[in-house]
């Protein structure tokens, strides 16, 4: 009997075992490690795949495709115009007796006549070319000052393209700020752990109350929860993060460091000028002027009169007693000679314009250097204020592991240790207060900067 029971708990055991090892089988991960994803490859990334770039660039292919229809105006201008009609009525031409003269001093015609064209169809022909000359001038400007638009459109989705890598780097930057506190809510977790092991022994042992024990274990949930709450913060800015880039939503991946410190951080006057180049609203204020400028060319233009070569074929078909086809050739001129000094007055508000952007330069100019110079300050500040941040959690840390490692020896009482723990727990708050307000700034130097 004691054999047969033996055998079977065996069997038991054996199927329990194979049980196990397929449950581990079917729970073996899969899917390949995250990839780990740097700050330039996801600004690459985004730049490539974010439709907002794209939608921007779809004005500068505008703005190319004005420059070529303002190119065709060089070139002659042809209006062909056909008409066909039935005549209502007769229409009727009368030649009164010698119209074209004598010949031979005969009369031509030698009698009043009347050419009858009944009603019936009838058609016109119109056709009209014609080649411009001074406006050449007029049409150059007007193809610069297209171009000038064009380097606008360039400079807008330059800005675009800016905008969306300040969105990649301050989404970037607050994960690593998540990833920060999630390190450190899971270290207090790993303290509370070893903290609620103690607490059990002690009240196994009797040295320790079980409300003492229920009290740690309550702490160590709240921590877990907190826990629990970083890990989906984390990933719900993963897929945002994804949605940035222009991809599949459940990529994951894995951060990678950054440089703690910029190049333009050690060189503030020559971040003054790499901002005078860089920064796209100088930039944009720089090509208002040429555009105000090239208007102005334009509108002065306008005091050039109209030259060209003008040709024209002119064919009435069907209708008698009108020449069947008529030829032109002959030099157009137009000419306003007088307008009450409406083109220069229209010249002077061009004028002004240019006087208006200029000064809008140096605005621009001065307001970029105040932001990139308060913007540096911040982050300088916001840089010590992590090192000072950094150096109290590193002392309360140390002072909480001899905290801990007396309470394991029963040299100190549980309240001190949970003081302590709270103590940590304060000193990572302010550290990660500190992190955010520095990734804040140092997001916000390097828009300042203007880089792309």
């Amino acid at each position: 009997m004691n054999s047969l029971v033996l055998r079977f708990r065996a069997l038991v055991l054996c199927d329990v075992l194979l049980c196990f090892g397929a449950s581990a089988v079917a729970q073996e991960p899969s899917t390949a490690p995250a990839e780990v994803l740097t700050l330039e490859q996801a600004v690459t990334l985004a730049q490539e795949n974010n439709r907002l770039i794209k939608i921007s660039h779809q004005s500068v292919l505008q703005a190319n495709d004005q420059i070529l229809a303002v190119r065709t105006q060089r070139y002659p201008h042809f209006n062909i115009q056909l008409t066909g009609s039935y005549l209502l009525t007769a229409v009727h031409v009368s030649f009164p007796q010698a119209s074209f003269g004598f010949v031979n001093n005969t009369p031509v015609p030698n009698t009043n006549s009347v050419l009858t064209t009944e009603p019936q169809w009838s058609a016109l022909a119109y056709v009209d070319a014609y080649q411009p000359l001074a406006e050449l001038y007029n049409i150059h400007l007007n193809v610069e000052a297209a171009q000038v638009a064009k380097k606008l459109s360039e400079e807008q989705l330059r800005q675009q393209r800016q905008q969306i890598i300040n969105s990649v780097k301050d989404a970037y930057y607050g994960m690593l700020q998540t990833q920060s506190a999630l390190d450190s809510a899971t270290d207090n977790v790993k303290f509370l752990h070893e903290l609620d092991r103690t607490t059990e022994q002690y009240v196994a042992e009797k040295t320790a109350l079980p409300y003492q024990s229920i009290g740690v274990k309550a702490q160590l949930a709240q921590a877990d929860l907190q826990v629990v709450t970083l890990e989906d913060t984390l990933a719900t800015q993963k897929e945002n993060f994804n949605n940035l880039m222009g991809r599949d939503l459940g990529i994951d991946f894995r951060l990678s460091g950054v440089p703690e410190e910029l190049p333009e951080e050690k060189n503030l006057e020559a971040a003054r000028q790499a901002v005078l180049e860089n920064r796209t609203e100088v930039r944009q204020a720089k090509i208002k002027i040429d555009q105000a400028v090239f208007d102005r060319r334009i509108q002065k233009s306008q005091y050039i009169p109209d030259i060209g070569i003008h040709y024209l074929f002119f064919s009435p078909f069907t209708i008698q007693g009108l020449p069947q086809n008529v030829n032109a050739l002959g030099i157009t001129l137009k000419w306003d000679l007088y307008d009450w000094g409406y083109k220069r007055h229209l010249l002077d508000e061009k004028q002004r314009t240019i006087e208006q952007s200029k000064l809008n330069l140096t605005e621009t100019k001065s307001q970029v250097v105040l932001d990139l110079d308060n913007r540096f300050r911040k982050l300088r500040e916001a840089r010590a204020a992590v090192q000072v941040a950094q150096l109290s959690q590193q002392a309360e840390r140390e002072k909480l592991q001899v905290v801990l490692e007396q309470y394991k020896q029963k040299a100190t009482l549980l309240s001190n240790a949970l003081n302590e723990q709270a103590v940590m727990a304060q000193a990572n708050t302010q550290l990660q207060q500190a992190l955010a307000a520095f990734w804040t700034a140092r997001s916000d130097f390097e828009k300042s900067l203007g880089q792309d």
